[in-house]
């Protein structure tokens, strides 16, 4: 689950920094540009973790105690 609520995060930030007029709008003006940017690159390492643990996870399930 929380790697589903990173993702989507990333995403929107993302698309912020391109469209940050759209984003702005839509937000109230609450997500800008720069706020978008720190936010998606803060993002990076947690996102990796949490990949990497989802599948780490799903492998262990995959193969148990071989």
């Amino acid at each position: 689950m929380l790697l589903i609520i990173v993702i989507i995060v990333f995403i929107i930030t993302g698309y912020s920094i391109s469209n940050y007029q759209i984003i702005g709008y839509l937000t109230g003006s609450t997500l800008s540009k720069l706020t978008s940017f720190q936010i998606h690159s803060n993002l990076i390492i947690p996102l990796i973790i949490l990949l990497i643990l989802h599948i780490a996870l799903t492998v262990g399930k995959k193969f148990p105690n071989e």
